[in-house]
């Protein structure tokens, strides 16, 4: 795994930024960070539109596929190379628009490239510091442990710049990315869940928070490889939905999701996340993770299914359990 604040990225969050998404009063709360006021001057002074993301926005295209849109393209051509299956079957309007044209244009102006210069110190300090969150981490091999062992790069975004305070995962054509929102304080309820920092307030870190770091790397990593497990299972999910648990306590989530699928990722990755902390951290840690997940989302199963994925975890190091596919079939048949 590396820690890069890619371009493509920086290009689209600053597109995002002049956007109606960055218009609501509740975004504010991080927006006196030195590189998003920069930025923001820079875009007055451009006085920057961008129609076409605007009407993609407007037919709600969600964030992650917009940032895996733009890191399909080269840089700094900004030229499709391949887009994932997952984005040219949900997003085929996205796939052909012309978005990464208008982004073009503010690459060629050459004034873009001259403010990030200026800036190169501040991106080299959160990089540096995001680095230090990571120093030790087994992700790469849990998640190898998970979904087999990967081609793709694994790359951690920090981005002070996205307006949606949130992280999220998406895939380009050289590397899988978590795009990580820039963390405040944390509190002495959610330890590990660090909040948005109000204009009084300073700004924390990563490595100042590292657990929360890696909660969020691991989470974000595993949802562009959930997809192409989803689709090469599709009749096991499936099979999946008709067991008693998914009947019974997961189709009580199921309001809060648009389909069986996205709940069913959700649970996946909630689970496959305590089980990564089991392994790096301990139990107090997952146990956490389970509490919150458990506050903020109503799952109560995430320690159960988590532990039963470690137990896929460690057996997975010397091959000697099943496929994931397997356990996942064993856990669903076994819940109640």
């Amino acid at each position: 795994m590396k820690v890069e604040s890619d371009k493509r990225i920086r290009l689209m969050a600053l597109a995002l930024m002049t956007t109606e998404l960055n218009s609501s009063e509740k975004q504010r709360s991080h927006r006196h960070h030195p590189l998003y006021l920069e930025t923001e001057d820079f875009i007055e002074e451009s006085e920057l539109h961008f129609h076409e993301l605007e009407r993609l926005l407007r037919d709600v295209t969600p964030s992650y596929f917009l940032f895996t849109y733009i890191l399909s393209h080269s840089w700094p051509d900004l030229e499709p190379v391949a887009f994932p299956p997952f984005l040219e079957r949900y997003e085929p309007n996205l796939c052909r628009s012309g978005v990464n044209m208008e982004l073009r244009e503010v690459v060629r102006g050459g004034t873009l490239e001259n403010i990030w210069e200026s800036q190169a110190p501040k991106w080299k300090e959160i990089e540096k510091d995001a680095a230090l969150a990571f120093a030790g981490s087994t992700i790469d091999s849990t998640i190898a442990g998970f979904f087999g062992r990967l081609e793709a790069n694994l790359v951690f975004a920090p981005n002070p710049l996205f307006p949606e305070l949130v992280s999220l995962g998406a895939a380009g054509y050289e590397g899988l990315y978590c795009i990580a929102r820039y963390p405040g304080k944390a509190t002495s309820k959610w330890p590990y869940e660090p909040g948005v920092t109000a204009p009084c307030e300073e700004f924390s870190g990563y490595s100042e928070n590292r657990v929360w770091s890696r909660i969020v790397a691991f989470h974000e990593f595993c949802h562009p490889l959930i997809d192409p497990f989803l689709s090469r299972n599709a009749e096991l999910v499936r099979g999946l939905r008709e067991t008693p648990f998914a009947k019974g306590v997961l189709a009580s989530y199921g309001e809060k999701y648009t389909s069986w699928e996205d709940m069913f990722t959700e649970f996946v990755i909630y689970g496959m996340t305590y089980a990564y902390l089991l392994e790096e951290f301990g139990e107090k840690i997952a146990k956490s993770f389970h509490n919150t997940m458990q506050e903020k989302t109503g799952f109560t199963m995430t320690e159960m299914v988590g532990k039963q994925l470690h137990t896929h975890l460690i057996a997975s190091r010397d091959r000697s359990g099943n496929t994931l596919e397997s356990r996942l079939v064993e856990i669903f048949s076994n819940l109640t």
